[in-house]
């Protein structure tokens, strides 16, 4: 915008607060008791330095651009618009308790007149309305609605409220023309010089406040008319305390640093400029929610429109996808993240199909795209902590389908008992065997804990005379199942095919096997069921014999 555009919107604005200033302490706020005086003026000062702030301050970070700017949403102006709303809701909730006797159809006209304002209020701040089609299209119905029982009320009502009447009219005609009709005709030719398609903002954002604040000053002076006691004016001023404490609190923003210690960092940085800062795993690990930001300069969440994110469920071992869920980005709730950038919260239920294979293991994978018509491109990752299976997906984390757990007791003993909770419950092998054959064995495992870090099994064949060693190792389950993803419940077997070297010495091997770390190929200790310990960790199974 140029200087003239924008010399010519501080005039006009500051013009129509000195008018409506010099209208407002002339002949509307003399009727008012000093507390309301001066709650209603407070409101004025309020908007007028929020709004003089707005068209002259010169932002020196993308944070202050955010928080004067009169067309953001949670920042000051956006707060102190919902403080306002509130209070007219709250002034409106008065007068209809204070009308007890009266008129029952004055008394509902105001109850609901509480409840539609307290709800504006919110979505002042929740931006709820961008989620509804053509919002605009409803608010010009509820509005002229209300204008309609205004009227019809009026006629009920005593003279003396009339003209108070007919100001909240007015301010809901001033907010009116601010928020629907300028913006709806910013190409008009009369606010060409002013370029007011894109800074009808300007423009509109003091118009909607005027107009409530005119609407504050008509139910505050049909309030006087009511006597309302010293308790109720206190509370007037309380309530915008309370207000503000409850959206303090609200979930439509929080610091990032305030969330549950279950929220996993991130720093996934995307070439679109989007950047994943880290997500949040449900308890069943059915559901993703995920802490996204466009760019530190993106304060609205525009450039959330038209993304897209995509989570699926890959096979570790396959690379088949079992459950796949596409979602359009959302920029409902915001948080701010160190630095004052902006992350929005996107949330997608995984819902795990029933036939999706038990006890293996799956990667939760993540990408982003951008709609583009009928087309739908990958967003590439140009930095990422942690790990991705191409340069659009990354690894959120992983998760295992468990089986249902047997109510059925063990069949037998189990063979070891390992000092990290997993339990040897069985191994079966054929009691001969060709050199250069195959040699399959069965092992049964189970686990009385969750799994934290990856084992590997190792199995010794000791030849009874040379004293020569064959050694094989591999996951104890395979790669379908790591020990990190066992859980407490767990009972599965795992048939290993060992090839045997062609040149192996025929005669009778002692077997034996066990767990290490793989980390570090740390033994894990083991007994049996007795509790007697077997040394170096090497259970003993039996033998077999080579030929």
């Amino acid at each position: 915008m140029d200087d003239s555009a924008i010399s010519l919107i501080r005039t006009v604005v500051t013009m129509l607060y000195v008018l409506v200033m010099a209208v407002a302490f002339r002949w509307l706020l003399p009727g008012l008791t000093p507390s309301l005086k001066r709650l209603a003026t407070l409101f004025f000062v309020a908007q007028a330095v929020v709004v003089g702030v707005a068209l002259t301050h010169e932002p020196t970070s993308s944070f202050e651009f955010w928080l004067w700017h009169l067309d953001r949403e949670w920042n000051i102006q956006a707060t102190l618009a919902s403080l306002q709303l509130a209070s007219i809701g709250f002034v409106a909730l008065l007068i209809a308790l204070l009308l007890r006797g009266q008129g029952v159809w004055q008394r509902l006209y105001f109850a609901a007149l509480a409840l539609l304002f307290l709800f504006l209020a919110y979505d002042e701040y929740a931006v709820l309305h961008e989620f509804v089609f053509n919002w605009k299209y409803y608010y010009f119905i509820v509005g002229g609605l209300v204008v309609a029982l205004t009227l019809a009320i009026a006629s009920l009502s005593a003279r003396n409220t009339w003209k108070w009447h007919g100001l909240f009219v007015v301010g809901l005609a001033t907010s009116a023309l601010g928020g629907l009709v300028v913006e709806t005709n910013c190409g008009n030719p009369i606010f060409r010089p002013i370029n007011l398609c894109v800074n009808h903002f300007l423009v509109e954002e003091p118009l909607e406040f005027l107009g409530m604040w005119l609407a504050v000053v008509a139910l505050l002076n049909q309030l006087v008319y009511l006597s309302p006691g010293a308790r109720l004016r206190r509370a007037l001023y309380v309530f915008p305390v309370c207000w503000l404490l409850m959206l303090a609190v609200s979930p439509a923003i929080h610091p990032i640093e305030r969330y549950a210690d279950d929220v996993r960092a991130a720093d996934v940085r995307f070439a679109s400029g989007m950047r994943l800062h880290g997500y949040r795993l449900g308890k069943s690990k059915d559901s993703v929610q995920l802490f996204l930001s466009p760019n530190r300069w993106d304060f609205s969440g525009s450039s959330l429109l038209k993304q897209g994110y995509s989570v699926r469920l890959l096979d570790q071992v396959t690379g088949d996808s079992v459950v796949g869920r596409d979602k359009i980005a959302v920029r409902h709730y915001f948080l701010l993240a160190p630095g004052y950038e902006p992350v929005y919260r996107q949330w997608v239920n995984i819902n795990r199909p029933a036939t999706a294979p038990v006890n293996r293991a799956f990667w939760i994978v993540l990408t982003l795209w951008q709609v583009e018509g009928d087309a739908y491109p990958f967003h590439q990752i140009v930095a990422s902590d942690h790990e991705t299976l191409s340069d659009t997906e990354v690894i959120l984390g992983e998760l295992v389908v468990p089986a249902e757990a047997s109510s059925a007791p063990p069949p037998v003993e189990p063979l070891a008992i390992f000092d990290n909770g997993f339990i040897l419950a069985d191994a079966e092998w054929p009691d001969r065997v060709q050199a250069g054959a195959i040699l399959s064995i069965n092992f049964t495992w189970r686990s009385n804990v969750e799994g934290s870090e990856d084992h590997a099994q190792f199995l010794h064949l000791r030849h009874a005379e040379s004293g020569e060693w064959r050694v094989f190792d591999q996951m104890p389950l395979g790669p379908r199942l790591p020990t990190r993803l066992w859980y407490a419940g767990l009972s599965d077997s795992e048939s290993w095919q060992v090839s045997l070297p062609a040149d192996l010495s025929p005669g009778p091997y002692s077997v034996s096997t066990g767990l290490y770390r793989s980390r570090d190929r740390e033994r894990v200790p083991a007994q049996s069921v007795d509790g007697s310990v077997f040394l170096d960790g090497r259970v003993p199974l039996g033998s077999l014999v080579v030929e």
